[in-house]
């Protein structure tokens, strides 16, 4: 009886064993692909940062603005929330132009009315 009572505990261990086994593959599995994720995603940022030094240089080359300009035209967009911290304000929220009710920034129409809600290109 002892026996069996032994055995029954030991094939328990196995299975929480194989099933701490199984979760570690799992999170292995899961952090290779976020590992991956984080690749693609700096790859990306690098390359929107040449396109926007090269458009920059465009713009500085053709139009005659200066780093003083650019620099003083991000601390606008940044004070729009009235923190300077870095960071884009989010879009908020929108009066529709038809009902006047408010609306989620994240919308594009009026869940009242109906009404397509326009709003800036760089809207967040």
């Amino acid at each position: 009886m002892f026996y069996a009572l032994g055995v029954m505990a030991a094939a328990d261990a196995a299975a929480r064993a194989a099933e701490a086994a199984a979760r570690t593959g799992g999170a292995q599995v899961e952090a290779a692909r976020a590992a991956t994720a984080a690749t693609l995603l700096t790859h990306h940022v690098e390359r929107l940062l040449m396109i926007t030094e090269a458009l920059w240089n465009m713009l500085k080359e053709q139009h005659g603005y200066t780093d003083e300009d650019l620099m003083e035209r991000v601390r606008q967009i940044d004070m729009r929330d009235g923190r300077l911290d870095g960071k884009v304000a989010s879009s908020g929220v929108k009066t529709c132009p038809s009902c006047k009710r408010p609306v989620s920034g994240r919308h594009t129409m009026c869940i009242y009315c109906g009404r397509a809600i326009g709003g800036d290109l760089f809207d967040r």
